[in-house]
């Protein structure tokens, strides 16, 4: 994309956004049920709505993100649907990078990651325990049986991480050396590669910074180049060609199928691409 795009598509995202806040603000915010009587609670990202859909009863409640799974919350191109589905919701929770979505309170609740990845599973528990105490404010009526999930959750995230580590550490990958996608450090890191360069969004990888970064990653004899599917997965595919190792394309966002999964498919992409090197 051109400076000149990327300027006039920015201009559209904001000018949309801002129809959006107003709406929001002008309605007050909605506290709509469907007709089955299911409380519809609208996330900005599938990260969050995972997180809700493990702690709220399904048989009373519908998350619905706005954002879908495979696409960076920076590119999405925001719809009137969206407005439409914000307009309905019981609730709605987002992250601090969606501004569009209102201030918290009436209605909106924001979960602030504080700087972490949701990815990383230290991460990710401390956002379900952190929404879990929300919900209960926002759902008094349903605040037995959301601690009993966000136990169950947690408990479940642990022992599937903890198999996961002993996995990666059976192969021998610990403390191996990448190029890895700013948005993917902390999953890495809890893995136990170290983080030997670091790479932003491909529209501003510069010629000078390719050049930096196969330097590094000769000097530092790294291992793969780990790219982030959200962001842009073939970021650093050109440079992990030139190095002649493993290009890796992992996830910062979970499916329908769940964190889990997620988390899971991500440690499998990096062993078969590594244990196959």
């Amino acid at each position: 994309m051109t400076p000149a795009a990327a300027s006039a598509k920015a201009r559209l995202f904001f000018l949309v956004c801002l129809v959006i806040l107003t709406y929001i603000c002008l309605s007050g915010g909605a506290r709509a049920e469907t007709g089955d009587g299911v409380r519809t609670v609208v996330t900005s990202d599938a990260l969050l709505a995972d997180m809700a859909r493990a702690l709220l009863p399904a048989g009373r409640y519908r998350v619905e993100p706005i954002f879908p799974p495979g696409h960076c919350p920076g590119h999405y191109d925001v719809k009137l649907s969206d407005i439409e589905k914000i307009q309905k919701a019981r609730l709605i929770i987002f992250s601090r990078s969606v501004t569009f979505m209102g201030k918290p309170g009436h209605g909106r609740l924001l979960l602030d990651s504080e700087g972490r990845n949701w990815m990383a599973p230290d991460s990710y528990i401390f956002g379900v325990e952190h929404l879990a105490e929300k919900l209960v404010e926002h759902f008094p009526e349903d605040e037995t049986e959301i601690r009993a999930r966000k136990k169950t959750v947690t408990h479940l995230v642990r022992q599937e991480a903890q198999k996961l580590k002993e996995r990666l550490r059976k192969a021998g990958l610990g403390n191996l050396p990448v190029l890895a996608s700013s948005m993917q450090i902390e999953p890495l890191t809890w893995m136990g590669f170290h983080i030997a360069g670091v790479y932003g969004r491909p529209e501003a990888l510069t010629a000078r910074e390719v050049s930096r970064l196969l330097k590094t990653g000769r000097e530092k004899k790294v291992v793969a180049v780990v790219d982030n599917l959200q962001s842009g997965p073939d970021a650093g595919k050109g440079i992990a060609e030139t190095l002649g190792k493993p290009h890796i394309v992992l996830t910062n966002y979970p499916s329908e199928e769940g964190y889990p999964a997620a988390l899971r498919d991500n440690v499998e992409a990096i062993l078969a691409a590594l244990e196959r090197k």
